[in-house]
C-alpha cells in the first residue's frame, strides 16, 4: 500500500481521502451526454421549393416572352384583297435575361477534430460539409425573394431576384410612400422611394391583394400564391377575419381553426405560405437611404413562371490537406429564370 505523508490537495482538514468530486457527484461516474445535435434553425426554402428547375449554358441565361395583341376589330369586307402582311416577329415578343450567381460555403476541419470521439458527430468534416450545404440553400431563397438584387455581370455576378423583375405597376401596387421605379426593364429594376419611405410604409389591406390580382389577370396570368412573412401572414388572417366576417371555428377532427390557407379572390384561389427568410431583417438602399425590408413585401405569383436555371450545380470541392486540416468548399452556379413578369406580381411598402 502506498503511503503519502502529509496534506496533500484533494483531502480533508483530517487527511481522509475525499471520494466524490469537487461537484458533489461520485467520480467514477460518466458524462450524461445525449449522442444527437439538435438545430433549432429552419431550413425550409418555401419559394425555391415551389418552382421548377432548368439548365442554363452560359453565364448569362436568356429566355423569350410573347403576349398577344390587345381584342380588337378584325373583320373584313366581302372580296377584300390581300394586303401585304408583317413579316416582323412583333411588337410583343421581348428577350429576357440573368446573370448566374457563384454562391460558396468554406470549410476546414483539424486533424484533432476528424479524431476525437465526439458525441452526435460521426465525422466533423461530413458533418459540416452537410450543415454548408443547407446553408447555401437558404442563402439561394435569401437572394431571390429578400436581397433586391438587380441583375450584374460585373466583377462579383449577381443575379436579379423576384423583385428586380416584378417591378412594373402593371402587376405591382405600392404601399405608402414607395412609388414604381424609374426604369422597369426586367431583371434591373428594384422598388423606389422617397429619403422618408422607411417611416411611412403601409399596412397590409385585401384590397391591395385584390388589385393586383386583377391586374394580374388582365395581363393574362392567374396567380395561385400569396408569400407573406410569419407577421404578415398573422395580420392577414387578422384582416379576413375582421373584413370579411369570418369566425374562428371547430372543425371536424375538433382543432379550433384561426388561420386562413385559402384566400378565394374575385380572380382565382390563393394559397396562402408563409416564408420566415422575409421577416428577416435586411437594410436595402433604393437609392434614398438603407430601408429595413423585414416585412416589406406580399410575393403573389404562380410557381411555373419561375424556374431556378443551374449552371454548375451544387457540389463539394476537395481542396485536400492543408497543414493539418482537411479544407473543402460547396459552390453552385445558378440564376433565377422569370418566364413571363407579367404572369405575377406584388405589394411592396408594407409594415
Amino acid at each position: 500500500m502506498a503511503i503519502v505523508a502529509g496534506r496533500a490537495a484533494g483531502t480533508g482538514g483530517n487527511n481522509s481521502p475525499v471520494t466524490s468530486g469537487s461537484n458533489g457527484k461520485d467520480v467514477s461516474n460518466r458524462e450524461d451526454l445525449a449522442n444527437f445535435i439538435t438545430m433549432i434553425t429552419r431550413e425550409e426554402t418555401p419559394f425555391t421549393s415551389s418552382i421548377g428547375k432548368a439548365k442554363a449554358t452560359a453565364i448569362y441565361h436568356e429566355w423569350q416572352t410573347d403576349e398577344l395583341a390587345a381584342p380588337g376589330n378584325s373583320k373584313l369586307a366581302e372580296g377584300t384583297e390581300f394586303a401585304a402582311a408583317d413579316v416582323t416577329v412583333g411588337p410583343h415578343r421581348t428577350r429576357l435575361g440573368n446573370y448566374t450567381q457563384i454562391n460558396g460555403k468554406q470549410l476546414a476541419v483539424s486533424g484533432t477534430r476528424r479524431a476525437v470521439d465526439q458525441a452526435g458527430v460521426a465525422d466533423e468534416y461530413a458533418y459540416q460539409l452537410k450543415k454548408r450545404g443547407t446553408e447555401l440553400r437558404r442563402d439561394v431563397e435569401f437572394d431571390v425573394v429578400h436581397s433586391y438584387s438587380v441583375a450584374s455581370g460585373s466583377g462579383t455576378r449577381a443575379m436579379g431576384g423576384y423583385q428586380s423583375f416584378v417591378n412594373d405597376t402593371a402587376t405591382v401596387n405600392y404601399v405608402g410612400d414607395f412609388e414604381a421605379p424609374s426604369t422597369t426593364n426586367a431583371g434591373s429594376a428594384t422598388v423606389t422611394g422617397s429619403a422618408s419611405a422607411d417611416n411611412t410604409r403601409g399596412a397590409l389591406a385585401l384590397s391591395d391583394i385584390d388589385a393586383v390580382m386583377q391586374k394580374i389577370y388582365e395581363e393574362g396570368g392567374k396567380a395561385t400564391r400569396v408569400m407573406l412573412s410569419p407577421k404578415l401572414r398573422r395580420d392577414f388572417s387578422d384582416l379576413i377575419q375582421a373584413e370579411s366576417n369570418v369566425r374562428r371555428n371547430v372543425d371536424e377532427s375538433g382543432k379550433l381553426r384561426q388561420s386562413v390557407d385559402v384566400y378565394m379572390s374575385d380572380f382565382g384561389d390563393l394559397m396562402v405560405v408563409p416564408n420566415y427568410v422575409m421577416g428577416l431583417a435586411n437594410n436595402v438602399d433604393f437609392g434614398n437611404g438603407n430601408v429595413d425590408v423585414a416585412d416589406f413585401a406580399a410575393l403573389i405569383y404562380d410557381p411555373m413562371w419561375f424556374n431556378i436555371a443551374t449552371l454548375r450545380p451544387l457540389q463539394e470541392i476537395d481542396v485536400g490537406q492543408k497543414g493539418d486540416s482537411t479544407v473543402g468548399m460547396m459552390v453552385e452556379e445558378t440564376t433565377l429564370e422569370v418566364r413571363n413578369p407579367k404572369g405575377c406580381g406584388a405589394i411592396y411598402g408594407l409594415v
